[in-house]
């Protein structure tokens, strides 16, 4: 499965908004000091800046789904949005090879 990390779900003249794979690439949540590290990076690059953490739970008949994202909104430059996507891939490169957790055999 080749998924992308973090990919950039709108660009407009509104703002720019990645989503962030997290859980995919770290197994868990990410932690308020991690969320804090990316804010403190990309900040710099933008005028506005919100981030959520979110878990989202999916349930069906044949399985229950637990999917952590973080989704950076932001408004900035053009051009920001890519340079934002790679700094996020990057930040979630960084926190998995910090701290990984593996799947549950169940």
């Amino acid at each position: 499965m080749n998924m992308p990390i973090a990919f950039v779900a709108d660009d407009l003249d509104l703002g720019i908004e990645v989503v962030v794979n997290f859980g995919i690439v770290t197994g868990r949540e990410a932690t308020q000091a991690e969320v804090d590290r990316l804010a403190r990076a990309i900040q710099p690059q933008v005028e506005r800046l919100a981030i959520v953490a979110a878990r989202r739970h999916e349930y069906a008949d044949t399985s229950d789904t637990v999917v952590h994202q973080v989704i950076v909104q932001a408004s900035g430059p053009d051009g920001a949005a890519e340079r934002i996507r790679t700094m996020c891939e990057a930040w979630a490169a960084d926190c998995a090879a910090d701290r990984r957790l593996d799947a549950l055999d169940v």
